[in-house]
């Protein structure tokens, strides 16, 4: 019952978000971006997985507080501000990725999503690198930002290979998020995007916190399915 009604909390608090970004109130924006996050966590904390997956929710957890840490410094302006807020985020991958790892479990088909996520994360660089390193003032972020891309690259993939579905999802969505923040920033302005960013980022990373425990229902495909496939 509890899980049920944090749900609800954070698809209120997520949509109030969303629904006051063009007031652009620095009060609110603070507020109703934290809180879905904060609530997210307590979602995560609470779950209850089975004993063998204590540590992957562990590592969810302090993942989830490192992203909430990477919110709050990217509510402040500048590149500095940027760049602790973009180290939080890929400390954060890390750990999901070392949660992620702890699921692993083979298959054909998962396996060979290493090859698109490679392709889109090359061709992806390859943009962003031409958009940052137009502008002279910019140009330090590059190295950083190549790095996250690879990073979250490899954070999709291990979430596949853990054959969870919340965890693929999720992974799949705050790489969508990261892409169009990336593009918006770099590149050139996706409209809306601030709504899109973060309509995104909410459900990734609801989707990984619900992975825990499988909140939303669902199993992971069995071996013997996962090989024929």
């Amino acid at each position: 019952m509890l899980r049920k009604w944090l749900i609800v909390a954070i698809l209120v608090t997520g949509v109030t978000h969303l629904a006051t970004l063009s007031l652009d109130s620095t009060i609110l924006n603070w507020i109703f971006k934290l809180l879905p996050m904060a609530l997210i966590i307590v979602l995560a904390v609470s779950s209850q997985p089975a004993d063998k997956f204590r540590m992957y929710k562990i590592l969810v957890v302090i993942g989830l507080i490192f992203s909430i840490a990477g919110d709050a410094f990217l509510l402040k302006n500048g590149n500095q501000w940027f760049m602790f807020g973009l180290s939080s985020f890929m400390v954060g991958h890390l750990l999901y990725v070392a949660a992620m790892i702890r699921r692993w479990e083979f298959s054909l088909l998962a396996l060979l999503c290493v090859a698109p996520i490679g392709v889109y994360s090359w061709l992806i660089g390859w943009q962003l690198h031409n958009g940052i390193m137009a502008d002279s003032g910019q140009s330090d972020l590059w190295l950083p930002v190549a790095v996250y891309v690879g990073v979250i690259s490899v954070m999709c993939w291990t979430a596949i290979m853990s054959r969870n579905w919340h965890a693929s999802v999720g992974a799949i969505l705050f790489a969508v998020s990261d892409s169009i923040l990336a593009w918006n920033k770099f590149v050139s302005a996706v409209p809306a995007s601030g709504f899109w960013i973060m309509l995104t980022y909410f459900a990734a990373q609801l989707f990984i916190a619900s992975s825990i425990s499988n909140v939303f229902g669902g199993k992971q495909l069995s071996k013997g399915r996962a090989l024929r496939m």
